[in-house]
């Protein structure tokens, strides 16, 4: 029995796997974000240094047929893939059976061959017989880590009395770390955020990281102990609790943005950078979430413990300690868009003011798919950008966004994508789409007995001899007389076989005796070689049987399939609809290619390349022309381009000049989720995708710098988003991509 297998891998390159470390700080007051970029100065990055390899293994005999979704396991890989999250790569993932020697010969490898660090599996951890799991599990580990198990089992039992029926075994084989997660999508998840905070310090021990390990020692080693903080808590018991069973949703936008003005000013984040000691760990920091940050959740962390009601209180943690993002956001989620968003100081901007309070509120990590909280429907009436254009000295000089892999690039761009409608079109307009649906052939192909040459139907018993011709059988005529024993009729190929003759004989073996006067029959015939019953014949349903499927949904139509819709007469099909892109040019100094050139400016010549590249792969396209460094032009343009497409691309505007207002735009005005802003390529480092979640459809939007790639990246990339949006797998692979 052989399991299902999915491998996926990303950069190895330590450059590319390693994010800069963004310093915070925990005090009362309002959220500053300061990135130290330290990788520009060949410094030694502690927070990524080696992206954690994880193993996701499901645990189930119905998922093994294909007779049920693995929900969870790929719910795990969207968890463990964020990087607000663990951030880690996922290495492997397998479905196998439940079956002691299958699981365990999948673990045995991935800890002896691959050495992953962490493998976790979903399912197989209950009472039912075959639910084996911990039992493979003990039989490969080497030491056990009940600490983890049990933070599971506390944390399930204050989510459900059930929970005391869940038998997790957590342990160590070599460096790679095993844990045992329940089989359902909820329960699972709840298990895994219940040990995240510990993790990557787990992690760094295996691995014998010692800077970091001691970097997380001393920094506990300097943390006060949490009752001051708790004796200045006061909770209030009227706010309704976030529960684990909402999974990655947050509370309505409206409500949240409410209750965000309404205890705004009890609860900030200082987040600020000094110039110091950049190694504290991912440990340090879910260490300090228990007494600091999580309490602006509501209360100390405990495993399982849902979201507390919301907590008032005055930090009283030290100041001099940094605290990486990679890490606090395990317990509040920090991405770039809150520091995107700070144009100016949080004191100034009321935006600001919101992006800090709802630091406060995220109570439950959030995979990106779901990393915005709350309704979009009003995005698309806002007329006047609420980016601030006049802090210009207060602008970012480091990115604040991590650098990403090509690869990890390329996957996210495929997580995020959204499979499309479907519409019914004539098969003559069916040239590169992809079928939505099975075709099945209505009749027989060929629906009678047809000659494959020119020659003469005859009766294999008669053997080789004279013959006289009884007349012909011509394509598309039926014959109406038989072929009694001597006779043979004359056929063509394709034409259909006479009734009582089981042979063709080619023209090529036979000689002509005699003919008619007039030279315009043939009358006799010698026939020069033994026939076999059923040469040259091809018989009813050779080629196609009736009820065959001949194109199977997914199927990505050329001429060939286009012909075969004909063949079985199917001349209206279901397909997956094409995506719509629009592309706009950013700059203030360009011009349309007809314009005559003036001082200051140049010709736009980005636009065209991309809309040739999209029109050259058969995809519509919206021109949404030249857009000025305005953020009220761009929101402008943006509004048409969500409102009349599924993808939109624009050129420039997105690196770190004070008049690139894109990103901005992005995140304030539109609510997007930008999932990168900086890929590890050249050019294109500012490449930026962001998805925007309108009246229920997903918009993907890619801002390309000015100095891009696309004629390298651009039909791969198309190729991935076309391809995902149709339910089909991409004709072209991604390709790997390197800086030089």
């Amino acid at each position: 029995m052989h399991a299902h297998t999915h491998t996926e891998s990303s950069s190895r390159g330590a450059a590319a796997a390693r994010t800069p470390p963004h310093c915070f700080y925990v005090c009362a007051g309002t959220v500053q974000t300061e990135v130290v970029n330290m990788a520009a100065d060949g410094m030694v990055l502690t927070n990524h240094d080696h992206q954690t390899r994880v193993g996701i293994l499901t645990v189930s005999d119905s998922c093994f047929r294909n007779l049920a979704e693995d929900r969870s396991g790929v719910n795990l890989k969207d968890l463990v893939h964020d990087p607000s999250l663990l951030g880690g790569v996922i290495a492997a993932y397998k479905i196998v059976p439940d079956e002691i020697d299958e699981i365990k010969e999948t673990l045995l490898e991935w800890c002896d061959e691959q050495q992953l660090n962490l493998i976790l599996t979903t399912g197989g951890t209950g009472f039912a017989p075959r639910d084996v799991t911990p039992e493979a599990t003990r039989e490969v580990i080497e030491r056990e880590a009940p600490g983890m198990a049990l933070a599971m089992l506390m944390g399930s039992l204050n989510v459900t009395p059930l929970g005391m029926l869940s038998r997790p075994v957590c342990g160590i084989r070599g460096k790679s770390l095993i844990i045992n997660l329940p089989g359902s999508k909820k329960g699972s998840q709840e298990c895994f955020q219940f040990i995240l905070p510990a993790l990557p310090h787990a992690i760094d021990l295996l691995r014998e990281a010692t800077v970091r390990v001691k970097s997380t020692h001393a920094a506990l080693e300097q943390l006060s102990s949490p009752s001051p903080l708790l004796a200045n808590t006061h909770i209030d018991t009227n706010t309704n609790m976030h529960t684990m069973e909402r999974g990655t949703q947050c509370e309505d936008e409206e409500d949240e943005e409410e209750e965000d003005m309404r205890r705004g000013q009890h609860v900030h984040n200082h987040l600020h950078h000094q110039h110091g000691s950049s190694h504290i760990t991912a440990a340090a920091i879910a260490a300090k979430t228990s007494h600091a940050v999580v309490m602006a959740k509501g209360g100390p962390y405990l495993p399982g413990n849902t979201p507390a009601p919301p907590t008032h209180f005055t930090c009283s943690c030290s100041h001099d300690q940094q605290i990486p993002d990679s890490i606090i956001s395990r317990g509040v989620q920090v991405l770039p868009r809150d520091s995107a968003s700070l144009s100016s100081t949080p004191s100034e901007s009321p935006r600001a003011t919101q992006a800090t309070s709802r630091l406060s509120t995220a109570s439950c990590p959030t995979p990106k798919v779901q990393s915005r909280c709350g309704s979009n429907e009003n995005i698309l009436r806002a007329s006047h950008s609420a980016v601030d254009i006049s802090k210009v000295a207060r602008r970012h000089r480091m990115s604040p966004f991590p650098l990403t892999s090509m690869d990890k690039a390329f996957i996210t761009v495929l997580e995020m994508t959204p499979i499309l409608g479907i519409e019914v079109i004539n098969y003559r307009d069916g040239l590169g789409r992809v079928l939505a649906q099975d075709i099945y052939a209505k009749d027989n192909l060929p629906p009678f007995p047809a000659s494959v040459k020119d020659g003469y139907a005859v009766r294999a018993a008669d053997g080789p001899g004279d013959r006289f011709i009884m007349g012909e059988s011509q394509a598309g005529q039926q014959p109406t007389h038989t072929v009694m024993p001597g006779q043979v009729m004359r056929v063509t190929t394709g034409a259909p076989i006479p009734c009582g003759a089981d042979a063709v004989v080619q023209v090529e073996d036979t000689e002509l005796l005699r003919e008619s006067e007039d030279g315009t029959e043939e009358l006799e015939v010698r026939i020069m070689v033994q026939a076999r019953p059923g040469q040259d014949i091809r018989p009813i349903g050779h080629d196609i049987r009736r009820g065959e499927c001949v194109l199977a949904k997914g199927t990505h139509m050329g001429p060939s399939e286009i012909g075969l819709l004909a063949t079985v007469g199917v001349t209206e099909v279901s397909v997956h609809k094409f995506p719509v892109v629009a592309v706009m040019s950013t700059g203030n100094e360009l011009l349309n290619p007809e314009d005559d050139l003036h001082p200051g400016k140049i010709r736009d010549s980005n636009r065209s390349t991309l809309l040739s590249t999209i029109q050259e792969h058969g995809y519509p396209t919206i021109n949404l022309g030249i857009v000025g460094d305005n953020p009220d032009d761009l929101l402008s343009a943006l509004h048409e381009g969500i409102s009349r497409a599924d993808v939109i691309i624009t050129s420039g505007g997105v690196s770190m000049g004070e008049k690139d207002y894109l990103k901005q735009v992005l995140d304030i005005d539109l609510h997007a989720q930008i999932h990168f802003g900086r890929v590890f390529m050249k050019p294109g480092l500012p490449t930026t995708f962001a998805t925007a979640d309108i009246d229920g459809a997903r918009k993907l939007i890619f801002a390309l710098p000015g100095n891009f790639n696309f004629r390298v990246t651009g039909p791969s990339l198309l190729e991935v988003v076309a391809s995902e949006t149709e339910g089909r797998q991409p004709l072209t692979p991604a390709p790997r991509g390197s800086r030089s």
